[in-house]
Formats: structure tokens, C-alpha cells, sequence
């Protein structure tokens, strides 16, 4: 059955175009999709539901934020069984069929999310080789794992916005007001000590994703 995809941005025109083309080219097993847009402009979420021909939910009549987006993204997964979730700012590099990550999510109910890994970004991942290389270098662990078919890397280490897969049990948290909202959705979620978070793959794989988003556009993270 294809697992619902909620795609979220902020008025990046040239960004949205590049994430929807990979998504149609890449991605199986999605629909339908439904863009949460922020951009709080009428005219552009016009053009949105012209050209990608999918519903379109405003966050607010004028530019909300980060927080609140996430929210409104929240509120639109209400009775997701699972989300894809998308950032704007993403493209996908190479053919991936979600029904596999649902797989192991449904086998693992442990697991908070199912992350897509993305080149390095910023200066310590470039300085450490790579986002989990970052991460182990601030002390946090990662297993390889797999069930045989499927492979993917666990951790305790952060709760990410970049493209995922994520259960029902995760998106029925709510999400935090304020700034640095991300990070506290994550510190809450793992206190729970059972949960772990996921990076699709194998250590030493490619980036599946591709973050494109050279300005950050968004307010209120």
C-alpha cells in the first residue's frame, strides 16, 4: 500500500521543482502527496497546486515558522498509520522504494524514524567525513543493523528533519513550540530508553540525498 508523503517548504521555487522531480523519479511506493507550504503567500501556493496538481495546506496566512510548520505537518499526518516526510530543500539521488523502509519499520516498532542519509553539510561533518562520522565524533553510537534483506544504522543521537520515514508512534508526539524545536522533539522522544532512531543503509553507502537549500529560508527553528 503507498505510504502518504507530506513535502514541506517555504516559497523555494527552484528548490520544490528539483525535490518533486527526484521524488517522481526516484521514489516508489509514495501517494498520495500533499504539500504543507509556509511561504504565506497566496499567489505562490496558486502556482504550487497548478503545477504539482496536489492539495496544498497553507501553515498560516502570513510566514509562520519552522515550529509551527511542523505542526501543521503534525496536525495533516493525524491518522497516518506512516509519513514520508520531505523537506523542500531535498533531492533524491538514486531509486528507493519505501515499501522496503516500512518493512523494517513495521518489524522494529522501536524505531522513531527511518532517516535518509545526506552529504555532509556542515563544517564539522565536512571536517569528521560525513553527518554520522559528526555525530560518533560528539560521542554518539551507531550499530549497523540488519533482518537479513534489509540493512540500516541505529542510534540515539538526534531526531532529523531531512527526508524519513516515520511511524505513527513518533508523529502522535507532539511537537514543541520555540525555537531549537527539533532538537527538543528528539531529547524527549529518547527518553524512552527502548527508542532508537535509524539512517537507512550501510556505513560507507552514498548520500541518498541531496540537500540543495544553500540559504536558509525558514524562521523559528
Amino acid at each position: 500500500m503507498p505510504v502518504p508523503l507530506i513535502l514541506l517548504g517555504n516559497g523555494r521555487k527552484d528548490c520544490i521543482t528539483q525535490a518533486v522531480a527526484s521524488i517522481g523519479t526516484n521514489l516508489l511506493g509514495v501517494g498520495p502527496v500533499l504539500i504543507v507550504d509556509d511561504s504565506g503567500d497566496p499567489a505562490y501556493r496558486a502556482w504550487l497546486q497548478a503545477e504539482f496538481r496536489v492539495e496544498v495546506v497553507p501553515v498560516a496566512e502570513e510566514r509562520a515558522g519552522y515550529w509551527r510548520a511542523m505542526r501543521a505537518v503534525w496536525q495533516a499526518a493525524a491518522d497516518c498509520h506512516q509519513l514520508v516526510f520531505w523537506e523542500e530543500d531535498f533531492i533524491l539521488n538514486q531509486r528507493l522504494d519505501v515499501a522496503d523502509l516500512a518493512e523494517a519499520l513495521d518489524g522494529h516498532p522501536y524505531l522513531t524514524q527511518i532517516a535518509l542519509v545526506r552529504q555532509p553539510w556542515f563544517g564539522n561533518e565536512h571536517h569528521h567525513g560525513g553527518v554520522i562520522e559528526a555525530l560518533e565524533a560528539q560521542r554518539n553510537h551507531f550499530q549497523q543493523r540488519t533482518d537479513g534483506t534489509h540493512s540500516w544504522i541505529e542510534h540515539r543521537a538526534c531526531f532529523t528533519g531531512n527526508p524519513s520515514l516515520l511511524p505513527a508512534s513518533t508523529l502522535r508526539r507532539p511537537w514543541p513550540e520555540g525555537d531549537w524545536s527539533e532538537s527538543r522533539f528528539g531529547r524527549e522522544m529518547f527518553r524512552d530508553p527502548k527508542a532508537r532512531g535509524a539512517y537507512w543503509g550501510r556505513r560507507g553507502d552514498s548520500p541518498l540525498v541531496t540537500h540543495i537549500g544553500h540559504e536558509r529560508a525558514g524562521h523559528d527553528y
